[in-house]
This record gives C-alpha cells, structure tokens and sequence, in this order.
C-alpha cells in the first residue's frame, strides 16, 4: 500500500516509520496544510491507497484538508487527534473521516485499521467496476480476459487486462503512470522502464483491429500518464 501521512510533529511520523511491520507499504509525509492542498488537488492523489492525517497541523486544521480531500476521492482517510472528544471524533466522521485515532496509539493497531479500510475500498471497486465494461464500442471481459465487437475477439493478457481496469476506474481523468505500475504492475513507476508504453501501444492496437475508432479512445497526457476517454 500507498500511504500519506500530513502530520508535521516528526517524532510521531519517525514512530510510524520504525514501527510499521509490514514491509510492502510506503510512507510518505507531508508537514502542512499548503502541501497536502498541493497533493490533494494533484495526479498523485489517485497513486495512494490512504490518508492519514493530524487535525492539528501548524499552519490550519487537518479537517479542511480532509473535506478537501472527500470532495476528490473515495480514498480511505484517518484523522489523528492528540486531544478530543465524542464529538470531534463525530465532527470528523460527519466531515468524511473512515476513521479516527487518539495519540498515542499503538501502530500496529494502526496498520490493521488501515489494511482493513483499504480492503473494504478494494471490495466496493470489484462491485462497482465488475469484471465487464465497455472501451470505446468495445465490450471488455476481464474475467474471460476478451475484448469483443460485431462478432469478432481479441484476446488479452492478465496484464493487458489490469492495465485496462485501472483506466477504467479513472475514465475521463488523468491516470498517472506511478497508478497504473503500482496497480498493475504492483511495482514502482520507474520512468526509465517502458513497460506500461509498450503494453498501452498493443492495446491500442487490439483495439484498433477491432473497430478503429475505439483505437484513439486511450489517449497520451503527455508528463502524466494516459486518459481513457469517450468516442468523439
């Protein structure tokens, strides 16, 4: 997993660190409220699978960093208090907090509530999206790993398959490249590493081959990564 933290005491991110058991997430930090706007309103936003963060940052309250970040995303977000009561963990939660954790608190209860959120995220996606969607005129079944139109197939690989999902969950916005390696090719975005080009450019052709309009609907969002957009 991906994680964010806005948090700008940095003894309580430096605990976080050396206390997280689970190798395979990443922790990344953030100090202010003017930074995490920054992140919020980004790319990068749809690259992270959690938010944590301090409703009392240096420079404002994390609860507008919060409302900010809900009106963008169904990302999973914490809140953390140092101080508080019933009803700011009420306030919180009506703001669009998934959860919310009293300092100190132990990190690997921590961890689990984030694995767990980040599960249940994962679970309402595979409901939402399903297996079957439609690119372009072309109808695509990742389960049978097929795309289809006017009777005629084209297979895809396991890869091709997750790549055109995570466009698919970010139909008509931009999707990072750093999204699609990490939820695709579950490894870092290295920009040296022309995988995730090589595969869009046989999707395209597949998608061509079929029915040409369908060919030009992943498009090049040059700097940040691809688009998957409607028929003109």
């Amino acid at each position: 997993m991906n994680i964010m933290i806005i948090e700008d005491q940095r003894d309580v991110v430096d605990m976080l660190r050396l206390n997280w058991s689970d190798s395979r997430d990443r922790l990344d930090c953030l100090a202010s409220v003017k930074l995490a706007n920054r992140f919020i309103h980004s790319n990068e936003l749809a690259a992270y699978d959690c938010i944590l963060i301090d409703i009392n940052l240096t420079d404002g309250s994390g609860l507008e960093v919060l409302r900010s970040a809900r009106a963008r995303s169904d990302i999973p977000i914490i809140m953390i208090s140092g101080a508080g009561d019933a009803d700011s963990r009420a306030d919180a939660i009506s703001v669009g907090a998934d959860d919310y954790v009293m300092k100190p608190f132990s990190v690997k209860e921590l961890r689990a509530r984030v694995h767990r959120l980040h599960a249940a995220r994962l679970g309402r996606d595979a409901v939402r999206q399903g297996l079957a969607f439609k690119v372009g005129n072309i109808e695509c079944d990742i389960g049978r790993l097929s795309m289809d139109f006017d009777g005629a197939s084209q297979p895809l690989t396991a890869l091709e398959g997750r790549i055109l999902q995570v466009l698919h969950a970010c139909a008509g916005e931009d999707c990072p490249k750093s999204c699609i390696a990490r939820q695709a090719l579950f490894r870092e975005y290295d920009p040296r590493d022309k995988t995730i080009d090589v595969y869009i450019n046989r999707l395209r052709g597949k998608l061509a081959e079929l029915d040409a309009a369908s060919g030009e609907v992943i498009k090049t969002i040059r700097g940040v990564g691809y688009r998957l957009s409607k028929i003109q």
